[in-house]
Order: C-alpha cells, then sequence, then structure tokens
C-alpha cells in the first residue's frame, strides 16, 4: 500500500496493536467538511457522483475559494463518516493559531448542491483502525467493518457507543483516482473503549461513593 509522499495528515499515537488492526490515539483537529446527501437521506459509497462533487466542493475551498482566497496545502487522507460526510484535514496555519478562512457561498452553489462546505473541530477519540486495499465500495466497507468487529469481539475490546446503537465508522482513503487498486492504502476505524479507561471510570464511581458515605 502506497501513502503519498509530502502529504500531512491529522497526528495520532498507536497505543497496540491486533491481528489486523491497531488502536490510535487521536487528539482534537480541524477539517473542512460537507455532506454527501441530503439530510436524512441515505447515502452509500457507490454514489460516485455525490461523491465527485463533495470533493470537488473542498479541493475548491483549499485552492482559493474563501473569503482570504488563500491557497492552502492539499493534505491526506479523505475522511468519509458513515453519515455521508466527507472531510479534508486542515493543517495548522502558521501564525494563525486555529482560525482558517471561511468558505464562499458561491463555491457551495457551484460545485454541491447538497450541503455547504464548513468548518469544524473533531473532538479527540479512539480508534481502531484496519487497512485494506482495492476500490472502496459499500459492500467492500460492510465487509471489512465486520471483519474488524468480529477482531475486536475476540479481544475483547468494546466499541465506543450506546447500548443497541449503530456502530458509526470513518473511512480513510490516501490516494489519488488513478492509483492502482492493489497499491491503494484505505482505512476503516470505529471508536472502542480501552479496558484502562473503563478501569478509571470505576474507581472515580467507586470513590465517589466512599465520600458520600464518610459525609453521611
Amino acid at each position: 500500500m502506497e501513502t503519498p509522499e509530502g502529504l500531512v495528515g491529522p497526528p495520532y499515537r498507536v497505543l497496540s496493536q491486533g491481528e489486523g488492526y491497531e488502536i490510535r490515539e487521536y487528539d482534537s483537529y480541524n477539517v473542512a467538511s460537507t455532506s454527501m446527501s441530503p439530510v436524512d437521506d441515505p447515502y452509500t459509497m457507490d454514489d460516485l457522483a455525490s461523491s465527485g462533487e463533495a470533493f470537488n466542493a473542498l479541493a475548491a475551498y483549499l485552492f482559493g475559494a474563501n473569503d482570504e482566497k488563500e491557497v492552502m496545502e492539499m493534505t491526506t487522507p479523505v475522511a468519509t463518516t458513515s453519515l455521508g460526510e466527507m472531510r479534508f484535514y486542515l493543517k495548522e496555519r502558521e501564525g494563525a493559531g486555529s482560525s482558517f478562512p471561511m468558505p464562499v457561498a458561491e463555491n457551495d452553489e457551484i460545485f454541491n448542491e447538497k450541503g455547504a462546505v464548513k468548518i469544524q473541530e473533531i473532538p479527540s477519540a479512539t480508534l481502531a483502525v484496519a487497512k485494506f486495499t482495492g476500490f472502496v465500495t459499500e459492500g467492500e466497507v460492510e465487509r471489512q467493518k465486520d471483519a474488524l468487529m468480529t477482531c475486536l469481539a475476540i479481544d475483547g475490546i468494546e466499541i465506543d457507543v450506546p447500548h443497541a446503537s449503530v456502530v458509526p465508522h470513518v473511512i480513510f482513503q490516501y490516494n489519488p483516482p488513478y492509483t492502482i487498486p492493489i497499491l491503494r492504502r484505505n482505512e476503516i476505524g470505529i471508536p472502542v473503549m480501552l479496558a484502562a479507561e473503563e478501569e478509571e471510570d470505576d474507581l472515580s464511581q467507586e470513590w465517589d461513593v466512599e465520600d458520600v458515605v464518610e459525609e453521611a
């Protein structure tokens, strides 16, 4: 699998590794994002037209379709969420703190009628991430997600979602479209909770109980 040289992405730390996956800890970071489907409408990874429109809108923002007409660096990977949102990582600007140029409305109307480009902060998260090659189709995403969740269940790693909720995922794609399938680097990530985090929560609850008893 290839990763384009010279491109930057959101920093992370590898906490542990399992069979075919690794646990990563991401700090919070900023992205430019847009929707690949109208609100409340279903989205599929096989809808290449919608993903192309979203990509073009985000690329236009980076290349000057913003209120400062600033040209920013292209970054990697392109992230796609299970809710149908596409995200471009925004590299921190020198001397500008955490502020970024704002998208212009004309850009949204020209490139992507399904949703405006917006700037948002992605909160810190712990993700289980598995790599795979080939084309990112809806069927392949489901296959990779099922395989990753099976591995996590075998290893006793808890998925960080409320009970009975749909497990969200994010797809990271690192290569330009012309890259041949066998060399493509793709990843799927789902949120997890590590045992240490659970133990800390249990310990906190235990101390809370003891404090109440002492005060009584």
